[in-house]
């Protein structure tokens, strides 16, 4: 099998976790997982961990984001946002399955425990969510570029509103040009 990041380099069988089998490219240090190693390993895993933060070394995480040929079947690999604010993204053959994670993926995974989650991520509610993130994430990069430094007071301030019970009037009275003018 051919690396669908580098295509030319030979994919080598390694073992990714306790029990789950990959290949690695030796070139770009990504890994395929195929669709069915990773369902057995999932069976036998157990529960899936609940997700914590990531909290080991910093990691180095290519995130190849150009087309990929699936090295199994040589369909195309579709790339799914998997969210969680991770940054990144990692690519599912439609037809067999298989697994591509670019360089760091899977460790970045595996120290949120989200590793035994990977299948979920291919999901539409996962999805779904993941987009509304990178829509908040990305709305919030914009407000603090416009509010620049009192940003996180503006954001202080909007959430004292929102909880104080008098919100309508506050809200009134903040908007109104001359609140004094009667």
């Amino acid at each position: 099998m051919n690396c669908p990041v580098c295509k030319t380099s030979n994919l080598k069988t390694v073992n990714l976790d306790q029990k789950l089998t990959a290949a690695r490219c030796e070139t770009c240090a990504g890994h395929w997982v195929s669709g069915r190693e990773y369902q057995i390993w999932l069976e036998q895993h157990g529960a899936p961990e609940a997700e914590k933060p990531y909290s080991g070394p910093e990691l180095e995480i290519a995130d190849s984001q150009t087309a990929k040929i699936c090295p199994e079947c040589r369909r195309l690999l579709l790339r799914y946002i998997v969210g969680h604010g991770t940054g990144f993204g990692i690519d599912q053959c439609s037809s067999c399955f298989g697994i591509w994670f670019d360089r760091g993926e899977w460790d970045a995974l595996r120290g949120r425990n989200l590793h035994d989650e990977v299948n979920r991520i291919f999901t539409a509610p996962w999805q779904t969510e993941a987009r509304r993130e990178e829509r908040r994430e990305q709305l919030a990069r914009i407000y603090r570029r416009e509010f620049g430094d009192d940003y996180e007071e503006v954001r202080r301030v909007r959430d004292w509103i929102r909880g104080h019970n008098a919100k309508d009037r506050l809200l009134a009275f903040l908007t109104d040009a001359n609140p004094y003018d009667a």
